[in-house]
């Protein structure tokens, strides 16, 4: 057989431009050459254990050279065999077999073009004796109207496999900081069967990737809390509807209840194909619909999370959602009514229901967090706040002095009250002994200093209404604390200036809208 000297790049190469500005994010884009990876592994497995045992794992290996401006992703697979070399860098030209994660015919090149313009692709196919090299220049293949490029091969062990692409010159779509720690953990996520299957190891920088699934709750239903515990997982599976091939839509997986209510991990995770399309990672990426989910910050919104395998469904050309059509509503209509089932554990009712007081490990976090915040929010602006609405004559009796207690977390800060100085201390705590939501008077602290006088603000972390509504989220927990400090100063001012009580929500109105009222 003739060796091939060129690869031909039809169709029009000024395609080729037009991808840098695809709506991509760099872990979709780099999961193109993921996907490609794992699709060479599987249609070559057994050719590949052959030669290599039957331990032999698919890795992709993906390096972030930032001082160079190169990413650079190695795979051990199958490597781009003769007979394919041309298809595969054509763009949008499909592959024979596109029932995989190869499918349009478009990822490497898209997701290459749009990380950069310039880049090569070095492989070596199984069972085959060269090693082809292929160099892309988009902005002079474009200029030039280049329709073909050259290859540049050299000899190498047959039994070798693989591929690098490089990506050079990378300048603002280097994921660097958080953006190399979200590309970690959407692209964790997004793998998460494979690497259960045992069929992938991924590494990025030298880190191997791993996806650790939510804890399930396993409790009583919360009507009946000293009844057996009940492992909170519902396994579905049904079927609804044709798709436009004449197949069936089918959806099958679990919901569950977290252990622990979490945002950030809560939600579903839909699969096509064993790869996450939506719901890869991060409360801004999580498939939550309001009619399974429930609505923003509920505790089912923060509990239920769930994985769901979508078969007969298309997907965007970038993977990075579903193409619903007319679809969307009957699934969530079919999911429902089975989670609804006489079948099914009552999940949703216990997702909503169920209540636990949060540990003091975790009391202890969110309260150095929000106390700290707040502090620092007001501190600076707040007196201006309080001469706004003083104007009496100062009452000097001093607040009733607060119980001290071991579990909480406070900060001080100081304010001038017509010409008094008084240290500010904002509490919270997570202590037993406290019956009450909200505490103001003097407090005693060790280090108080005897030149100011001081105001106490408690709120307690483990009453009632703030286990109900609040648990450990600091979003819902730091408003209500703000509105304990606009109490507690109210209540000063108006004891120092004798006015009626209804003073004391006039003064509260008026201080929440300043600096407590701001992020």
């Amino acid at each position: 057989m003739k060796e091939l000297s060129s690869v031909n790049i039809r169709p029009e190469v000024t395609i080729l431009s037009v991808l840098k500005h695809l709506n991509y994010k760099p872990y979709y884009a780099l999961a193109e050459f993921i996907d490609n990876a794992i699709d060479s592994y599987l249609k070559n497995e057994k050719e590949l254990r052959k030669i290599e045992g039957d331990d032999f794992k698919l890795r992709v290996d993906i390096e972030f050279d930032t001082n160079n401006k190169r990413i650079t992703i190695k795979d051990n697979a199958a490597g781009i065999h003769s007979h394919d070399f041309q298809r595969a860098f054509r763009t949008a030209e499909l592959p024979p077999d596109n029932t995989r994660l190869s499918e349009f015919g478009m990822g490497m090149k898209s997701a290459a073009c749009w990380f950069t313009n310039n880049w090569q692709a070095k492989t070596k196919a199984l069972n085959e004796t060269v090693e082809r090299r292929v160099s892309f220049d988009i902005l002079k293949i474009v200029e030039d109207k280049i329709e073909e490029l050259e290859i540049k091969t050299k000899k190498v062990n047959e039994n070798s496999h693989y591929t690098v692409i490089t990506l050079l010159d990378i300048e603002e779509k280097m994921p660097v900081r958080r953006g190399l720690g979200k590309v970690k953990r959407h692209l964790s996520s997004i793998y998460r069967d494979f690497f259960r299957r045992g069929i992938l190891d991924l590494y990025i920088n030298g880190e191997k990737l791993e996806y650790k699934t939510s804890k399930i709750l396993n409790t009583p239903y919360y009507d009946n809390p000293n009844g057996e515990k009940i492992l909170w997982k519902q396994e579905v599976e049904f079927d609804f509807g044709d798709d436009h091939k004449g197949g069936q839509l089918k959806v099958s997986g679990f919901i569950a209840i977290m252990e622990t209510m979490s945002i950030k991990d809560s939600g579903f995770a839909l699969f096509r194909r064993g790869r996450v399309i939506e719901g890869s990672a991060d409360n801004d990426e999580g498939f939550r619909p309001p009619a399974l989910s429930g609505s923003l910050g509920s505790h089912r919104y923060k509990r239920l999370f769930g994985e769901l395998h979508l078969e007969g469904f298309s997907v965007s050309h970038t993977k990075d959602g579903f193409q619903w059509d007319d679809n969307m509503e009957a699934f969530l209509e079919i999911l429902k009514e089975e989670l609804e089932s006489e079948n099914s554990i009552p999940i949703l009712k216990q997702a909503d229901r169920y209540r636990v007081r949060e540990s003091a490990k975790n009391y202890q976090k969110v309260s150095q967090k929000v106390v700290d915040n707040t502090t620092e929010k007001i501190q600076e602006t707040i007196s201006e706040d309080v001469k706004e609405i003083e104007s009496k004559p100062i009452n000097e009796q001093e607040p009733e002095p607060l119980v001290y207690v071991n579990k909480s977390y406070f900060k001080k800060f100081p304010l001038n009250i017509s010409n008094i100085d008084y240290m500010v201390h904002i509490e919270l705590s997570y202590d037993e002994t406290i019956d009450e939501l909200i505490q103001v008077g003097n407090h005693l602290v060790a280090e108080k200093d005897d030149n100011y006088q001081n105001i106490g603000v408690r709120l307690s972390l483990i009453h009632p209404f703030m286990v109900e509504f609040a648990g450990d989220d600091h979003k819902i927990i730091e408003p209500i604390l703000r509105l304990a400090v606009a109490l507690g100063l109210s209540e000063i001012l108006a004891k120092k200036s004798g006015a009626p009580i209804t003073e004391v929500r006039n003064n509260l109105n008026e201080l929440l809208n300043g600096s407590l009222s701001k992020l």
